[in-house]
Formats: C-alpha cells, structure tokens, sequence
C-alpha cells in the first residue's frame, strides 16, 4: 500500500533529532495518563542508555527536563536534577572528538558532576570505526539497538514513531542487502554493512570513502586494517570494493621507487604455496601506494552468485598470513 513517510522526504539529523527528543518528551511521568504505551516505550529507551553507561533508571523520577540545542548538544536531558544524557544524532555524518570532548568539559563547568553525565552518541546511518569516539567518554548507540527498541511498539497507533520505524528499517535492509544481493549488484549500502559485518569478524580495521584526488568520481568505499610501521613506510591490507590490496603509506617520497619494488617483491614471495595468489597490480594511480594485490575478487559466491561469507572469510585470513609473512622478511 501506497504510504508517504515524512523521514523519507526529510533525511537530515534535524529531523532525527526532533523524533528523539518527542519520544523521550513521552518519558516524563505526567506523561503517563496521557498515553501509557508511548510513555512505556519511552521508559525503554531511556533504560536502554542507562543500561549501555552500566547504571540502572531510577526507580522514582520526579523532575525530567528536555533541552535540544543548549551548548550545541543536540538533546540533553536532565533527571532530577543530578543524571545527565547529554545525546549527539548522527546519520552517516561523524562528529568530532574534539567537539565531544568540549561539549562535556562545558557541562561540568556548568557544575554537573563528571560521574553522572552519561553521555550517548546516536548513529543510525553507519560509521567504519568508534576508537577516537570511546575515548572522549560517548557510547554509540546503534540504529540496530534503537530498532530494537522501538519494534517493542511496532503495535502502537502513531503515524509518527510507525513513519520514524519504517525509515530505520529501510537503512537496515540496505546495510543487510549485502547478504542476499549477488556480487555484481551490492550498492553503497550493500559495502557498508559488508565493512561494519568485517569489523565484528576481524577484531581490526576501519572503513571510510577514501578520495585519491579532488575529483569525487576517484573516491570509494575502502576498509582497511592489518596496520604495520616499519621505520620508512607503513603497511597494511586494504578492500577497495571487490579488490584486496597491499599498501604502504612512504613517509620519505626520495625512498618510494625503491620501497614500492621492495614490498611489492616481499609479498608477492610471500604469497608462494598460498591458495590466494598475489599479483602486481596493472595500474598505479593512489598517494598511498599499492605494491601488490589479490589475483581476481577476493569475494567468494555461492552457486546463486551471492556472497559465501565462510569463504570470503577464509581468502581475507589468508591474506593476513600472506601480509605477516611479507613483514616477517623484511626484519
């Protein structure tokens, strides 16, 4: 059936931001009488960012304050005057630590106490790492753990939270795509839930566009991870789509001829007996150079032409034999 949704027609954080800050608005307890199914999702929400700092809701909550904007933190609220949620929406966009960092250190000169800011960064698009962001004392709250959430009142008559649970459940599909499309039709979508799935199995890396030039038609969606320093370069594997690459980053560009031919050689020898087959690549156009590459797509199919994970996981584990055995040979 025929549905326009809102969320689809306004795809910017503002919007986000402002169905967030309604739905935590049903949390306060006047709220209750006025429709006890919104309030109880809510309340649920409001655990879930409890549970996520290791604390637990109060059991009695008697004053509950919504700010949206104030010192340029998106939603902050404010439980009986002392909890503090001071919460950062993101979709796809990153925030910066040291912004995070600075919106923290003005609230506790504002005078709120550091152990009861619990501080939450929402990120319903995705992102390809959370390092930077842990450090500054912010927890990701995913849009996976959000729709988990709110699925609980799937049920509940309201054009509103039912439009805001459709939206997230069509990013979802599109980051999930990548399991039941064949190869050959993954989108952007399709590679950014392949690259967040790798994170999880690989315990490393990191994913981003990386552009090699101003002109945005040289960007791509690259994961990479296995990083090595090594006193005149640094190493490491990269996915360029469905092209597994094996970089080094020159730190002296008067050494570039001589180490690009160095570890192109070490890892090509590396790669001998190995069931994945290293080649060099045929054309060379990155700052940060690749000295050799996986023969072919390293994307294993099954017999329907989509992704075999087993043995797509099986050739990137190879790659880090073959990576850490070229290391290995240069001492």
């Amino acid at each position: 059936m025929y549905k326009p949704n809102i969320f689809n027609l306004e795809t910017r954080e503002l919007s986000q931001e402002a169905f967030i800050g309604w739905l935590l608005t049903w949390g306060a307890p006047e709220a209750l009488t006025s429709n006890a199914e919104l309030y109880k999702l809510s309340r649920t929400l409001l655990e879930g960012f409890f549970k996520k700092h290791n604390r637990k809701l109060p059991s009695k909550i008697k004053k509950y304050e919504i700010s949206m904007g104030y010192r340029y933190i998106d939603i902050l609220l404010k439980i009986n005057g002392s909890i503090i949620i001071p919460i950062q929406n993101k979709i796809y966009n990153i925030e910066r630590p040291d912004e995070l960092s600075r919106y923290l250190k003005l609230l506790k000169e504002d005078g709120y106490d550091g152990r009861n800011i619990l501080p939450i960064y929402l990120q319903t698009g995705a992102q390809g790492n959370y390092k930077r962001l842990l450090e500054t004392g912010y927890l990701p709250f995913s849009r996976k753990e959000l729709l988990n959430i709110l699925n609980a009142g799937k049920d509940i008559n309201n054009d509103i939270l039912n439009d805001y649970i459709a939206y997230l459940e069509q990013i979802e599909n599109g980051m999930q795509s990548f399991m039941h499309l064949s190869l050959n039709r993954w989108h952007m979508h399709s590679w950014q839930g392949f690259y967040s799935y790798l994170l999880i199995e690989l315990h490393d890396g990191q994913w981003d566009v990386v552009c090699n030039s101003t002109d945005w038609r040289d960007c791509f969606l690259g994961f990479w991870w296995c990083w090595n320093n090594y006193n005149d370069c640094a190493q490491y594997l990269q996915l360029e789509k469905d092209e597994l690459c094996f970089k080094i980053k020159v730190y002296d560009n008067k050494k570039l001829a001589y180490l690009k031919c160095k570890w192109s050689d070490s890892f090509i020898k590396a790669s001998e007996g190995s069931p994945v087959k290293v080649v060099k690549p045929v054309l060379q156009k990155d700052n940060a150079i690749t000295v050799a590459v996986v023969d072919g797509d390293y994307r294993r199919a099954d017999k329907d032409g989509k992704i075999d994970l087993k043995k797509t996981l099986d050739v990137l584990m190879e790659a880090q034999k073959v990576f850490d055995k070229g290391v290995a040979l240069n001492p």
